[in-house]
């Protein structure tokens, strides 16, 4: 806290939060897509906030805006579930993204989900989805930051990741053989 400060925010500062913004487009990342909830509540967003936590017992984070849908559904749930997403899942990534003009469970459309244990939707083509169930959550500004223990892993059918970097999606082609 700074010196002098009562503990609440001070005015935002709009040129460094474009600096950040630019700053932190170049920081490489996995695209994920963080799903929870089953059926007609079920809600998701695309990420690349997501971060191994710990081995033992396996662990990850996913932060997310308080503000958003999948914010609830999360909570609700009490559980989530992470889709590192491969170069074929383009098009599930922008869905997620709000790009799609879809909204709530019908962002779901147009591929297929596998239920894991907790009742989060997993992407069938993801490289891999990690079924999560939260055992701690902090708040930090507009977002929280959700720890989720991983109860269930599911291996998809994607073999190269799909990456965002400069604020685009880029590809890592991976050697043959």
């Amino acid at each position: 806290m700074r010196a002098g400060s009562s503990g609440d925010h001070p005015e935002p500062d709009f040129a460094l939060a474009d600096g950040f913004r630019d700053a932190m487009s170049l920081l490489a990342g996995t695209v994920a897509v963080i799903t929870a909830g089953g059926g007609e509540h079920r809600r998701g967003l695309t990420a690349t906030a997501v971060c191994s936590v710990a081995v033992q017992p396996p662990t990850m984070l996913v932060c997310v805006n308080r503000y958003g849908e999948a914010h609830r559904a999360i909570s609700e749930a009490a559980s989530y579930c992470v889709n590192l997403l491969s170069e074929a899942d383009q098009p599930v990534a922008d869905a997620f993204a709000g790009k799609s003009g879809r909204a709530g469970a019908e962002k779901f459309s147009g591929a297929e989900w596998v239920d894991m244990p907790s009742g989060a939707p997993a992407l069938a083509s993801a490289m891999v989805s990690l079924d999560c169930e939260v055992v701690e959550a902090l708040e930090a500004h507009t977002h929280t930051v959700f720890f989720g223990e991983v109860r269930g892993i599911r291996q998809g059918k994607g073999v190269a990741p799909l990456l965002h970097f400069g604020r685009r999606y880029r590809n890592l082609s991976l050697p043959q053989g």
